[in-house]
């Protein structure tokens, strides 16, 4: 699958390109960035799921969904894009795009940093302007900034907390729990900071969250909320 990325973002760097965004009024979309260990995929659910069954899309409108392996042959269809090339963009349980794209740059593999940077950018923000999805990470809320039909979220949590769900989740010990958080953090950081061309700026989020001190739903309550005060839903 890696090579399938690799071969997708070789054939962008030889002249083919994205599909030009929609016209349309950009979004609505949903951002939410997190700590490792602060899982965001069940909250995305139950926003997705909660919108679809308050408003109900008509004919020929798209649903609420987000960026999963769930909805990758879908929205890769929508966007005329390949799925398979795809698959670790939008693949939230694996290392996906964040390992492929910081090994690329650490190894100077591909000849021009810039251009796969910029085709990573592409790819998150046809989501964005596709509307009504949640998209999971990768720098979103800077990416899908000029979208005004837009609520960026972050999720944070103490560090011992986040440890504690990384090593009762993957059945990590303690000690490869605490190596993996960092790791991971340290290579979040470098991505998006790659991705923007500075570090990741607190003032791109709406709104923070304490990841340990509330459920799923309850969070998912809070952006819907937001969302609504807003005016994008």
């Amino acid at each position: 699958m890696e090579n399938r990325l690799f071969d997708y973002m070789n054939r962008r760097l030889s002249g083919e390109v994205i599909p030009e965004i929609s016209k349309k009024e950009p979004g609505p979309v949903i951002t939410i960035s997190r700590q490792t260990g602060c899982g965001a995929r069940g909250i995305a659910s139950t926003i997705c799921q909660e919108l679809n069954q308050r408003k109900p899309a008509a004919k020929n409108e798209i649903q609420w969904r987000y960026i999963s392996r769930e909805i990758l042959q879908e929205s890769a269809e929508k966007l005329n894009l390949d799925p398979a090339a795809l698959q670790h963009v939008v693949d939230d349980k694996d290392r996906g795009i964040m390992d492929q794209i910081v090994g690329a740059l650490s190894t100077h593999s591909f000849k021009s940093d810039q251009k796969i940077l910029k085709t990573v950018q592409d790819v998150i923000r046809q989501f964005g302007h596709s509307g009504k999805v949640v998209i999971i990470g990768r720098g979103g809320a800077s990416i899908c900034s000029d979208i005004k039909k837009s609520v960026h979220i972050r999720l944070v949590a103490p560090e011992e907390w986040r440890i504690a769900e990384i090593a009762r989740r993957l059945d990590y010990s303690k000690a490869y729990a605490t190596e993996y958080v960092h790791k991971r953090d340290a290579e979040r950081e470098l991505l998006v900071t790659r991705l923007l061309g500075k570090k990741p700026d607190s003032q791109a989020y709406d709104l923070e969250i304490n990841r340990s001190r509330f459920t799923d739903v309850q969070i998912a309550e809070m952006i819907i909320q937001l969302a609504t005060i807003k005016g994008i839903i």
